[in-house]
């Protein structure tokens, strides 16, 4: 069972009565569609499936983006990655495709988006999440339960000088299949779980940034979004705690991820270095947390160099509020 202890009823209904604390200046309905005016606009799920014996991580990513160069057709890029991991046998995919925005159908009145090889579109009662490639297809239907994580309360902060706006939709039950190397698991609601991250902003291409953000569940059913970066920004980094009753909580005082690696990762490919092994520590939340990559190799190399980026699944191990606690994690380094 990959949904312990949370709120079971759709989102839509829990959200119609407001939590105590800082008044979000997002609409998770309103927010979802497509937002033309900013020149970064994402849209991004990871998925989890136990089935049959088979632990299988997916992440399906797509990306809008209004670069810096003056004919409109090739100014609008889209950009579509993708990874799976199945942790049972360390079968590892991923990559990206860009598209120009005439090969990209988005609607801004209601959540649509399709592309060549993939589409998300629906309600947060029921969306449809389906990806396509040579080895393996998403193919399914997801429905948002117990409650949405608006980073920092707000869901709008300041990074590098950017004004963005993010938050999370962490727990979407998932049915459908997903198919890997003509192998079909069924996805039946109780087996997997879908997360639902949307941000958006106004972007500066020519920035030199780098942030690490970690999507942690926690077998208790409490959700960690950490973020630390490395810049210029209000808070360097700060974190989002979603409890089993609903309640969110914020903090600042996580320790630098710089300070909690104990291992590092280069990649061939594209001769980066990514840390890739943390004990991180929590004061407020009285933890302790080591995360730790099912496997090391966890880089989505891009055509577009600048959109390389590490994401990893991993897993999670420590003490949280004083108690033993297990869980897992996906964890994005990006270094551009």
């Amino acid at each position: 069972m990959l949904y312990p202890n949370i709120n079971q009823n759709l989102m839509t209904q829990n959200a119609r009565t407001p939590r105590l604390g800082v008044v979000p200046q997002v609409d998770i309905n309103n927010d979802l569609p497509r937002k033309p005016n900013y020149t970064v606009d994402s849209f991004f799920v990871i998925g989890r499936v136990e089935e049959n014996g088979h632990k299988l991580n997916y992440l399906l990513h797509i990306m809008a983006m209004h670069m810096p160069i003056p004919i409109s057709r090739l100014a609008q890029k889209w950009q579509v990655c993708f990874s799976i991991l199945d942790e049972s046998t360390n079968y590892y995919v991923s990559g990206d495709h860009i598209y120009t925005g005439d090969q990209v159908e988005a609607t801004t009145d209601h959540f649509s988006i399709k592309a060549p090889n993939c589409e998300m579109s629906g309600t947060w009662d029921n969306m449809k999440i389906w990806l396509k490639e040579t080895d393996f297809e998403i193919d399914t239907q997801a429905a948002a339960v117990h409650y949405p994580v608006f980073t920092r309360g707000s869901a709008v902060f300041d990074l590098f000088g950017m004004v963005v706006h993010q938050f999370s939709v962490p727990y979407m039950k998932t049915t459908g299949t997903l198919t890997v190397k003509k192998k079909t698991y069924d996805l039946n609601g109780d087996n997997a779980v879908s997360w639902f991250d949307r941000q958006w902003q106004q972007q500066n291409f020519k920035l030199t940034i780098e942030w690490s953000w970690m999507a942690i569940y926690l077998d208790n059913g409490d959700i960690i979004s950490i973020l630390d970066s490395v810049g210029t920004t209000d808070t360097p980094r700060f974190m989002s705690v979603l409890h089993t009753d609903g309640t969110l909580e914020h903090a600042t005082d996580a320790q630098p991820f710089s300070e909690s690696a104990t291992r590092s990762w280069i990649s061939k490919e594209s001769g980066q270095t990514y840390q890739t092994r943390w004990d991180i520590v929590l004061p407020k939340f009285d933890a302790k947390l080591h995360i730790e990559p099912v496997i090391e190799k966890q880089e989505i190399m891009s055509s577009m160099k600048k959109l390389s980026k590490y994401e990893g699944s991993a897993n999670v191990t420590g003490t949280y509020q004083g108690k033993s606690i297990t869980g897992r994690a996906t964890v994005e380094l990006i270094k551009n």
